[in-house]
């Protein structure tokens, strides 16, 4: 075999080597990430719904009657790292147009609750319109929109992480 007849041979395997340490690395074992089982919708909304209660407490304002609607269910898009078939759900309640005052004692205390008490920690995207927490421990995410003194309107969102359905992965 002459040196130049190895050369491609030689790319060929150096590319592969490369593939496959890429693969192992981050894609399989990412692979196998994917595929775990989760919590089910059923619990991911129940856990929804007890975080809304315990924050809705702590915020003593009361959601307008015409706020509290059904779970908004979504499917977990193609950028989410797993297979499809995953969902993610979401519920809030819109407390309309409240004063200033009480909008800065009810972000302290979504703060306080969240941040304190339940592990939450601040998000990344949050701005000053909007505190946005994240459990780093399930995933789920409580938005409390509205909190700058130019804002008409405060509302309150928790959101579950991406979950299967059934709590596994289809087959």
């Amino acid at each position: 075999m002459t040196a130049a007849s190895r050369t491609p041979r030689t790319a060929f395997v150096a590319a592969l080597a490369i593939g496959v340490l890429a693969l192992s690395s981050c894609g399989l074992s990412t692979v196998s990430e994917r595929r775990k089982p989760t919590i089910t919708l059923d619990e991911a909304r129940k856990q929804v719904d007890n975080y809304l209660a315990e924050i809705q407490a702590k915020l003593s304002i009361e959601p307008l009657a015409s706020s509290v609607g059904d779970f908004s269910d979504l499917e977990c898009n193609h950028n989410d790292v797993g297979p499809h078939g995953r969902k993610q759900t979401s519920r809030g309640y819109d407390f309309g147009d409240v004063p200033s005052e009480r909008k800065v004692e009810a972000a302290e205390a979504f703060r306080t609750l969240l941040m304190g008490k339940k592990g939450f920690e601040m998000a990344p995207d949050a701005t000053f319109d909007w505190v946005k927490l994240k459990n780093p421990k399930d995933g789920f995410v409580a938005v409390l929109d509205g909190v700058s003194e130019s804002s008409h309107n405060l509302s309150l969102n928790v959101s579950t992480p991406c979950v299967w359905p059934k709590g596994t992965p289809s087959p």
